[in-house]
């Protein structure tokens, strides 16, 4: 579970090479050129287009007031009953419609209409003929409306590069048409450039703020990365058009997402209700009894489907895909190898049994899946970008540990190595022993220094900005520390918190709900590490101070909203901390393993605590207010306007101590302060806020602020207890703690200076002078395999001081007994810095010394 170019119109695809020859850049994808002249239709003056009164009324499902008014327009009135008809699922009588009007029409609207309904009822061979058709008319016509009926027969054709190009041309010729924009929309969203679709869609908004199937296309293309505006753009559409099944089946599948099942159900049985042979509504259904074990529901919807087209290929790709958001995998990859099977030619059901082949762990099938999907489409953006990633991982090196394999980037792997592999294994170890559970592995993880290749092999797109981490039961892959800047996160946290979740996910056949695996494996960083697992913990007090916390029955559908998202993930947390410490963690494991048998949230939560939603959300409530009830005072919202731009250090002083009680105001006071040079001020103010709020952290910690400047003031002991305070909460403040074990050089700080230096390269193991610190702490107790781990890693890390990195590893080593091994470190520190004295001393004493190594 995650821890979250064209200089013709730009279709943001791999332009048409193979693979072997030179592509461009991961995930930088060339703009389409436009094709010659001898592929476009002629681009003269656009000729005036008469958009028929009919036509508002038919995208809008008033097909009784279109047929008024198309009373005098035989071919128009037996086109929009077809429409009538299709939209009841009376797919014959729709034919036959469309038959009629395609004898005054033989390339125009009916003939689209006909062709997308053939290929629908899977004859295709009859609607390839209608496509070509079409596709000629366009040629040989002017007008913007004829151009963009070719662009969609191309893209039915697979001729992606002519339709993008005609889209192109159609909309030069008619700007203002949102049937247009709306096609090429559909046609970025076909090959998943969501915002080049997003695009399209707002430009016919734009041209007609009616018209419903842009709505819906906006909708469909922002499901993924905004479901809550996806959700107000389909209730958008709906508001026009009651019925759109399109919008209906779009607000079930997210009602599905946010585990809204009843929800879903009901949308689904709503289209149902005016078509029964809806396909993508009867495979959405399986997919929820897929969800819920019924397998002889399953077996009844997928039949219905099939009755519309035989051996169907998105009936089972749907289902697979559906069933794989709920992260159970193996099913999912069944369904999708059925797709396949199917029809072995279809891009995309080899493209998705690929995606979902590589979170099984599967590569070597992934791959083979893929380039097939990429041989039939290579226009498919998610398709190539997997394919690019996959040959990006040739670069990483596999590393064998207990139950695991981990995959590092080869530049990064002498570092990471010797600490991210054995804190791998120590954390399977301690959680498989909490939840005696050992899982079923081993373990894939894949460590990636791109930020965009994390993505893409989680998702398949490069963007997840938010997301650190993933599991999927028996893959966790994850941004490496290079993939962001220093102190934006702190990776031994990630790493724990995702291999939690294979625990979690595997304890519960992957039928875990997602406020439970994100709130157990959020809790379990706490119980790691101090100041693990509360980067959050500011917000959640924020929230029940100011009354918004979401209930406990409906914590799950927290996660599926980008503004309640980090809510969910610290409220799924406390309560879980809640639920440990007044039950133990054997109720825990029970209340986990009870969702394997098949049981739903709420009857889990009956059989392993005797308790329902209802009553449980009281003693939460309690529970919260105990814990977080005393720093209400300081976060209740106070509407006070600070003082403006002219304000003296003296007027900030005297806003803050007029609003003493509240974090928030004396937090914003002390930004002033300190830009204004009044660095006595500011500690006053912001030892207020820490005593107020303890435990924030990150960029809202007044204890970072008051380490700095206590600094500022060369008052080191004050800075250090502000340090110390900081490494005690706060796990990604790299920069303070650098300074921590910068000051503590006394012995007596040796401990101290220890865990600083270790909660620095949590958040940033390529910082050279923090594993320089661990060395040394190692040699002076004598610790000389550590200082060799430690000085080795300062050398491969890239410190600033490369002499006196390497003449330390030579010291270690010299203390190993291997003199010559240490005589080519100082040899290579003298070639780096030929004065440095104490490289010079050394190697004079090796050579002097007993044996004297090798004097050549």
């Amino acid at each position: 579970m995650l821890r979250i170019a064209f200089v013709v119109g730009g279709l943001c695809l791999p332009a048409t090479f193979t693979r072997a020859q030179g592509a461009p850049p991961a995930f930088t994808v060339p703009r389409i050129i436009t094709p010659g002249v001898s592929q476009q239709p002629a681009a003269s003056e656009p000729a005036p287009e008469v958009v028929p009164a009919w036509r508002r009324p038919l995208v809008e499902g008033r097909f009784d007031e279109a047929l008024a008014q198309a009373a005098d327009v035989p071919w128009a009135r037996a086109y929009i009953s077809g429409r009538a008809a299709e939209r009841r699922g009376a797919y014959d009588e729709a034919e036959q419609s469309y038959r009629v009007a395609l004898v005054e029409q033989p390339t125009g609207e009916p003939a689209v209409a006909l062709a997308e309904l053939l290929t629908l009822l899977g004859r295709r061979d009859e609607a390839v003929p209608l496509w070509s058709a079409i596709l000629r008319a366009g040629q040989a016509q002017r007008t913007g409306t004829a151009i963009g009926r070719a662009a969609r027969a191309a893209q039915a054709l697979t001729q992606v590069r002519l339709a993008n190009s005609y889209f192109q041309s159609a909309t030069n010729l008619s700007p203002d048409d949102a049937q247009i924009h709306t096609r090429w929309g559909d046609l970025f969203l076909e090959k998943f450039n969501e915002a080049e679709a997003r695009s399209s869609y707002e430009t016919a908004l734009k041209a007609d703020s009616r018209y419903v199937p842009a709505m819906v296309g906006l909708a469909r293309s922002l499901a993924d990365s905004n479901p809550t505006a996806a959700e107000a753009a389909a209730r958008e559409a709906l508001a026009i058009d009651p019925s759109n099944p399109d919008a209906i089946v779009l607000l079930a599948a997210e009602a599905l997402d946010a585990s809204k099942r009843p929800e879903a159900r009901a949308g689904l049985e709503q289209v149902l209700a005016i078509n029964p042979r809806h396909v993508e509504a009867l495979a959405l259904s399986a997919a929820i009894a897929q969800i819920e074990d019924r397998p002889a529901d399953v077996a009844a919807f997928t039949q219905r489907a099939m009755a519309v087209r035989e051996r169907n290929p998105d009936v089972p790709r749907i289902i697979g895909e559906r069933v794989a958001r709920q992260y159970r995998f193996e099913e999912a990859v069944r369904f999708l190898r059925q797709a396949v099977e199917f029809d072995p030619e279809n891009s995309r059901a080899q493209a998705s049994l690929g995606l979902h082949l590589l979170r099984t762990g599967d590569e070597a099938g992934a791959r083979a899946a893929l380039d097939a999907a990429f041989t039939k489409d290579p226009f498919d953006t998610v398709t190539y970008n997997l394919l690019t990633m996959l040959d990006g991982l040739e670069k990483f090196v596999s590393v064998p540990a207990r139950n695991l394999v981990v995959r590092l980037h080869e530049a990064e792997a002498p570092v990471l190595q010797p600490y991210l592999v054995p804190l791998a294994e120590q954390a399977l170890a301690d959680l498989s022993k909490r939840y005696a559970f050992t899982p079923q592995g081993p373990i894939l993880v894949e460590v990636f220094p791109r930020h965009d290749d994390f993505a893409v092999r989680t998702m398949g797109l490069p963007g997840m900005l938010g997301a650190l981490g993933a599991c999927f039961g028996k893959v966790v892959t994850m941004d490496s520390p290079k993939a962001r800047p220093p102190g934006t996160f702190n990776w031994a946290a990630v790493l724990w918190h995702e291999l939690a979740h294979v625990i979690t996910l595997q304890m519960s056949g992957n039928r875990l709900p997602r406020w439970l695996s994100e709130g157990i494996s959020t809790f379990e960083e706490t119980r790691a590490r101090a100041g693990w697992g509360r980067e959050s913990e500011l917000l959640f007090a924020q929230a029940y101070a100011t009354g918004r916390l979401l209930p406990l029955k409906d914590l799950n559908s927290g996660f599926a909203k980008i503004e309640t998202i980090n809510l969910a993930y610290q409220q799924a947390s406390v309560l879980v901390a809640y639920l440990v410490e007044t039950h133990g963690d054997e109720k825990l494991q029970a209340f986990v393993r009870s969702f394997g048998e098949g049981l739903d949230n709420e009857a889990a939560l009956t059989r392993a605590y005797g308790r329902t939603w209802e009553t449980l959300q009281p003693e939460f409530d309690a529970y919260v207010k105990q814990k977080y009830g005393p720093y209400v005072p300081a976060l209740t919202e106070v509407d006070a306007p600070p003082p403006g731009r002219t304000a003296t250090a003296a007027d900030w002083k005297a806003f803050a101590d007029q609003h003493a009680g509240n974090f928030r105001l004396q937090m914003v006071a002390a930004s002033p302060l300190l830009r204004l040079g009044d660095l006595a001020g500011a500690r006053v103010v912001l030892e207020r806020a820490a005593a107020l709020v303890p435990f924030a952290s990150g960029d809202a910690s007044p204890w970072r602020l008051l380490a700095s400047t206590a600094l500022k003031q060369e008052q080191a002991a004050d800075a250090r207890r502000f340090m110390v305070e900081v490494l005690d909460r706060d796990h990604t403040a790299a920069q303070t703690l650098r300074q921590l074990v910068a000051q503590a050089q006394a012995p007596e700080d040796a401990a101290l200076r220890q865990r600083a230096a270790e909660r620095v390269i949590e958040i940033d193991p390529f910082d050279a002078a923090a594993h320089t610190a661990l060395g040394d702490l190692a040699l002076a107790r004598g610790d000389v395999p550590t200082a060799l781990r430690e000085l080795k890693a300062a050398v491969d890390a890239g410190p600033t001081n490369p002499a006196e990195a390497l003449t330390s590893l030579a010291e270690a080593t010299m203390r190993s007994g291997r003199s010559d091994e240490a005589k080519r470190h100082l040899i290579r520190a003298l070639e780096t810095t030929p004065r440095h004295e104490r490289a010079q001393e050394l190697l004079l004493r090796i050579i002097d010394g007993p044996g004297g190594g090798d004097r050549r």
